[in-house]
């Protein structure tokens, strides 16, 4: 029995959100590195080899945990996690592209449809049940994105781009809300979190590796450090998320995804002096009401359950 098991509702749902957030956190710290290594390094890399190694170094690191395990149990279910390796190659490289043209916040402030996708998938697929809050706090969700979203007139460091350009991250957010149902229902089917994260951090390079083959790219120092560390980022921020979503239903997890933006937009700020318009900085005030609103529900409806029993 593990120790997670043990704990009350509310202390599942307290743990679950904070896995989230440092999830958020980190793989947002990781989108700013991967925009610096790509646009502003004196030798730019393709975004493709900057994740290529990102998750090469990753698995190198699993692997050797997971060959040190003195029982080792199998993999089951190998077609799910196929398509979860494919729907977050996919993803994280539209979106690594996406950064090379777009700032930081504009990518992320596509998230517009995601929380839809999530809702009906969560509640038809799953079964997750769905209440007044959570209905009510998600619509506030997609109000605070429809001051998020940015218009490219009022970029005014981005040149028009083709409408390609513009869908892409939109494309990959839907890959990775896809992943995330994949996710879920393979801790349903009893996967567990390690496993989950090894086939992902082993699958993504090889699915990269033609692709590096064919324009093989050689890292210097600097490079190689930042990429480092990217790679422990990451592997820290999926291990986190895979957890969280372990343990708490998708509805309850989507709101603390939108935190995002805010924190997405002060590493933007701090690595390339990118400044949100008005209207994104209400989008993030907006959504912090998201958050404690969504908060304040929860911990009474956890609380009404607890005096129920």
């Amino acid at each position: 029995m593990s120790l997670i098991s043990l704990l009350s509702s509310r202390h599942k749902l307290l743990l679950a959100t904070a896995l989230k957030i440092l999830s958020t956190l980190l793989f947002a710290w990781n989108d700013a590195l991967s925009k610096y290594l790509t646009t502003s390094y004196p030798h730019p890399l393709p975004a493709s080899t900057v994740i290529f190694y990102q998750y090469t170094f990753a698995a190198c690191a699993l692997m050797v945990y997971y060959l040190c395990q003195s029982q080792r149990t199998a993999i089951h279910h190998l077609p799910y996690h196929a398509l979860r390796i494919v729907l977050c190659t996919c993803g994280i490289w539209m979106i690594n592209q996406s950064f090379t043209t777009m700032p930081l916040s504009y990518v992320v402030g596509f998230n517009l449809f995601s929380p839809l996708l999530t809702i009906l998938w969560a509640s038809l697929w799953l079964h997750e049940p769905m209440t007044k809050h959570k209905i009510t706090a998600l619509a506030l969700s997609i109000l605070a994105y429809l001051l998020l979203l940015d218009t490219r007139s009022l970029v005014h460091s981005m040149p028009d781009l083709p409408l390609s350009h513009c869908l892409m991250p939109t494309m990959a957010l839907l890959c990775f809300q896809a992943n995330t149902l994949v996710t879920k229902s393979l801790f349903l089917k009893g996967e567990s979190v390690f496993h989950l994260t090894l086939c992902l951090f082993l699958g993504i390079p090889l699915l990269l590796a033609p692709l590096e083959y064919w324009h093989y790219h050689t890292l210097d120092t600097a490079q190689a450090c930042t990429i480092i560390l990217m790679a422990l980022n990451g592997l820290l921020a999926t291990l986190a998320l895979h957890q969280a979503i372990a343990i708490a239903d998708l509805t309850f997890l989507l709101p603390f995804g939108f935190l995002k933006y805010s924190i997405v937009a002060f590493f933007g700020y701090l690595y390339f002096l990118e400044i949100p318009a008005t209207n994104q900085l209400f989008g993030i005030a907006m959504t912090f009401s998201v958050l404690y609103y969504l908060h304040l529900t929860q911990n009474s409806n956890t609380s009404k359950l607890a005096v129920t029993r």
